[in-house]
């Protein structure tokens, strides 16, 4: 009978897996079947009444809701800023920064990518980049395999965190203990990202010329990375240091050892001035920091939103705890309002400044429903999958037999399940909702340190992001010109695969020595 109920257990998984990789259908589809699957599993099976049923659903669009509201926010964020031409205006400043092929790729695809995708995501970053590297003279299949892996160290914390935070609340970790170390875990895709962007465009030759500059620019990431996470600041930690990242990148090309002259470019100026385009970061930025002040929090602490959910059981004995403010939203703290706050003080600067168009907000409107309703229904759908996966006790199962492997194979393999939900779903995000609670479940089992286990998961969940075929497709349907989906993929996906079997390893080390958060 055990083998029957882990069959039943790993089956909304597998359904979902399978309607998205053999059937081809999109996300919400199997997301969908998925969930129905889980439900009957769960009465038949597991001994979830209806009510248990109804509250982990319930559950599911709460945490959806914490998660899409950052995004909702953030994409329409950038819209506006695309809209008005700042994201212009930033690439065609860093078009014309250097000549050197190999750092004007690193500035493209590994730097810029990484900001784009802290303020927006989507596949934004291999949208707008890719076509720049074209245009800057790289062959178009290495230039959106370059972008694809360049910028998939953003992930976790791109989307002003959505991932971050999903992880968090998946996993029932606390977010303000987990940002620090695994910041610090991101070194090693930081720098591996790079290092991977110089092979794809310069070989080993490259790699070699282009080392002394890759290991500063990635330690000096690395370390805003975790400062902005000591401060709290989870909202920028890919942002900010994608821009420090452009920053040296440029200083770089101003040294003797990689100064070239820069081609230039024949296209339209701008409408906004370069020394504007970040107007709409910098503001997030300060307000990121500020709601993080003690007086503020304090402050703003009874002013958030959140559903009450009792304690439940199943017939079989798996209790579920009661949540008395469970995935709360925050009106000071959470991204969502300091983006949108962030954007009526960017109309404001800008209308007064004579940057302003009529209708941008409306078409940026357009763009963020264009954008995500259809990601919203597919994770709403495998949220509400998930928890009912974790509350009916299937996680738990799961857990059990992933106990068989062991603490240290089962370390070195939690990344690579993070990069496999990433992979099928295309998603950091999904791959968090997906397998958080059989990561949550399987650290207590190995009675590993679950905050280790939960950074294992989100940053094998980045890179498998990065290297996903839904990149693949955006990057050929901008680029065109003969770029074909499966060669892009043959070039990028070695170097996702590679870079997670080292998380595994670093995570590993981590426990080894005794390290672990």
């Amino acid at each position: 009978m055990f083998y029957v109920r882990l069959a039943v257990a790993l089956a909304p998984v597998l359904v979902l897996l399978g309607g998205i990789l053999r059937l081809r259908w999109p996300a919400y589809r199997a997301a969908a079947l998925a969930w129905l699957v889980a439900v009957a599993g769960a009465l038949a099976l597991f001994g979830a009444g209806p009510v248990l049923l109804a509250s982990a659903s319930s559950k599911g669009l709460s945490l959806a809701l914490v998660v899409m509201s950052i995004v909702w926010a953030a994409v329409f964020l950038y819209s506006l800023a695309d809209d008005l031409g700042a994201v212009r205006s930033i690439a065609e400043k860093l078009l014309s920064s250097t000549g050197d092929p190999v750092l004007l790729a690193l500035l493209l695809a590994w730097t810029f990518s990484g900001f784009l995708q802290g303020i927006a995501g989507f596949g934004v970053p291999v949208a707008v980049v890719a076509p720049l590297m074209v245009l800057a003279g790289f062959p178009p299949v290495r230039s959106i395999a370059a972008v694809m892996i360049g910028h998939s160290w953003a992930i976790t914390y791109g989307s002003m965190g959505s991932s971050f935070y999903t992880i968090g609340l998946v996993m029932e970790v606390s977010t303000e203990r987990l940002g620090p170390p695994l910041a610090l875990l991101f070194i090693l895709p930081i720098l591996f990202t790079g290092v991977s962007v110089a092979h794809l465009v310069g070989g080993w030759s490259g790699v070699r010329r282009a080392a002394p500059m890759l290991v500063v620019t990635a330690a000096a990431m690395d370390a805003l990375m975790w400062v902005l996470n000591l401060l709290g600041a989870a909202p920028v930690a890919s942002m900010l240091p994608g821009l420090l990242g452009s920053l040296l990148v440029w200083l770089a090309g101003r040294t003797g050892l990689y100064h070239a002259p820069a081609k230039g470019t024949a296209d339209a100026p701008a409408r906004v001035p370069f020394r504007w385009a970040f107007l709409p970061y910098a503001l997030l930025t300060v307000l990121s920091l500020v709601a993080q002040l003690p007086a503020v929090k304090d402050a703003a602490s009874p002013l958030r939103f959140a559903l009450r959910y009792p304690a439940l059981a199943t017939s079989r004995g798996f209790a579920v705890e009661a949540q008395a403010a469970y995935a709360p939203i925050r009106l000071v703290g959470h991204p969502a309002p300091l983006l949108l706050l962030s954007a009526l003080l960017t109309w404001l600067a800008y209308r007064a400044r004579g940057h302003w168009k009529p209708g941008t907000a409306g078409r940026a409107w357009q763009a963020t429903v264009r954008q995500t309703t259809g990601t919203t229904i597919g994770v709403a759908l495998m949220v509400m999958m998930a928890l009912v996966v974790a509350d009916s006790g299937m996680a738990a199962l799961l857990a059990d037999a992933a106990e068989g492997l062991g603490a240290v194979l089962y370390l070195v393999t939690s990344p690579l399940i993070g990069l496999l939900g990433a992979f099928v779903t295309g998603s950091n995000t999904n791959s968090n909702v997906m397998f958080g609670p059989l990561q949550l479940y399987a650290s207590q089992a190995l009675t590993l340190s679950t905050l280790l286990v939960a950074a294992a998961q989100t940053l094998g969940g980045s890179l498998g992001s990065g290297v996903a075929p839904d990149k693949a497709l955006i990057g050929v349907s901008v680029v065109g010109k003969d770029a074909r989906e499966g060669e892009v993929m043959r070039r990028a996906l070695p170097y996702g695969v590679l870079g997670v079997l080292l998380v595994g390893l670093e995570v590993l080390l981590v426990e080894i020595l005794g390290l672990s958060p």
